[in-house]
């Protein structure tokens, strides 16, 4: 043990490298060699401050090195050495804390609830990293093979004081110190995630309040460009004790954000904890997205009733009143089928209208509320 209450061999394990993103990222500047460590300066309440980082994990003293700069971090942010520690060990890794709230005495978890949360938090990072792959209502049974490396990559790590709290782990690319030359480096794949995955947590939470508010599950729908989607309100709702079949209790969460200094990632507010009313808006609004998402290769058949566009020239909008034809050919019950055409099609569309004649559109329908929508045609003709 040293002189700072931490194992010796914990601060062998320390890189020099990561250690020396970790002080960038809180304000830190390089400023020269002395023998075989990097001299580091920033000014720290008004008063001009110096730390020595050593370079050479060979030395005989290297941990001792290591100990003096935990510690002089320690003092200097006010925090214990372990924290800092740990936050220098993990400066190439972004960390998601899953804070469960069950009724149970503190860190403890229901076991079928927690085998809920561990299995939602992978769900949780597989909805986000789809959806950075291919915004969707639903994702695919068949997940993207970056999207499944990505899970696969992911770890959960220590469990940290408190509620039940899970701690995930999503490893980032090493990283130059120093500046490419032709401009920043492009973000990882891993840390776009993590950015996916933080906006779409918040604004599932928005839009769940938004529904209870107004009593539709309209705002899932319209948050769906922010990453959401049903895999993404089924994951949070599992987190918060609710699974697929409606069992379970609900019980508060929160998720808070921690970023690997190696990547810059700009200002960002913490999202609120989710209450039990919460996780019940999010299963309900996962519930209504899977009834919205398109059904593919659809014949619809019937006559236009208005048309638009916002210019002249250009695609357009037609709502035709229209029958969906089955696989086998069966005709369903009419319709309001909102379609935007292209150019050339929207003129035929035109035409076909002042002569009261039928359109027969294949694309894939989708339900919008009040009305239906067909997105993606694959065919269109004049009856």
């Amino acid at each position: 043990m040293t002189t700072i209450g931490v194992p010796e061999d914990e601060l062998e394990r320390l890189r020099p490298h990561d250690v020396a993103h970790y002080l960038r990222s809180r304000g830190w500047q390089e400023a020269g060699r002395v023998r075989y460590s990097r001299r580091w300066e920033r000014d720290w309440a008004g008063r001009a401050r110096r730390l020595l980082l050593p370079m050479d994990t060979d030395l005989a003293d290297f941990a001792d090195r290591m100990a003096d700069l935990v510690g002089a971090l320690a003092e200097l942010e006010a925090r214990p050495p372990s924290a800092v520690l740990q936050d220098l060990r993990a400066t190439g890794l972004d960390v998601q804390y899953i804070r469960t709230m069950p009724s149970t005495p503190s860190g403890t978890i229901p076991v079928q609830a927690g085998v809920l949360a561990v299995t939602s938090a992978r769900d949780l990072l597989m909805a986000a990293a789809c959806h950075t792959i291919e915004p969707r209502l639903v994702q695919p049974r068949r997940k993207p093979r970056a999207a499944r490396d990505f899970v696969d990559s992911a770890r959960f790590g220590p469990t940290v004081p408190g509620s039940y709290v899970l701690s995930v782990q999503v490893p980032l690319p090493e990283r130059d110190l120093q500046p490419s030359l032709f401009g920043d480096d492009p973000e990882p794949f891993a840390r776009s995630v993590s950015r996916r995955m933080y906006r779409a947590v918040a604004a599932a939470r928005t839009a769940a309040e938004d529904a209870m508010d107004a009593d539709d599950s309209a705002p899932f729908a319209d948050a769906v460009g922010q990453g959401v989607s049903a895999d993404l309100c089924e994951a949070l709702a599992g987190i918060g004790g609710h699974d697929d079949r409606g069992a379970g209790t609900a019980h508060a969460f929160s998720i808070d954000f921690a970023w690997s200094p190696r990547w810059q990632v700009p200002p960002m507010e913490s999202v609120a904890p989710f209450s039990p009313r919460l996780v019940h808006a999010l299963r309900d609004g996962a519930q209504d997205l899977r009834r919205q998402e398109p059904e593919p290769g659809v014949t619809v058949i019937g006559r236009s009733t208005k048309l638009k566009r916002a210019a002249e020239y250009g695609p357009g909008e037609v709502t035709v009143e229209a029958v969906v034809l089955g696989v086998e050919g069966e005709v369903g019950p009419k319709r309001q089928i909102h379609v935007t055409l292209a150019e050339d099609e929207y003129t035929r569309a035109t035409d076909a209208h002042a002569q009261g004649r039928t359109l027969k559109i294949e694309g894939d329908l989708a339900r919008r509320g009040t009305y239906y929508e067909l997105t993606r045609i694959t065919a269109f003709d004049v009856l």
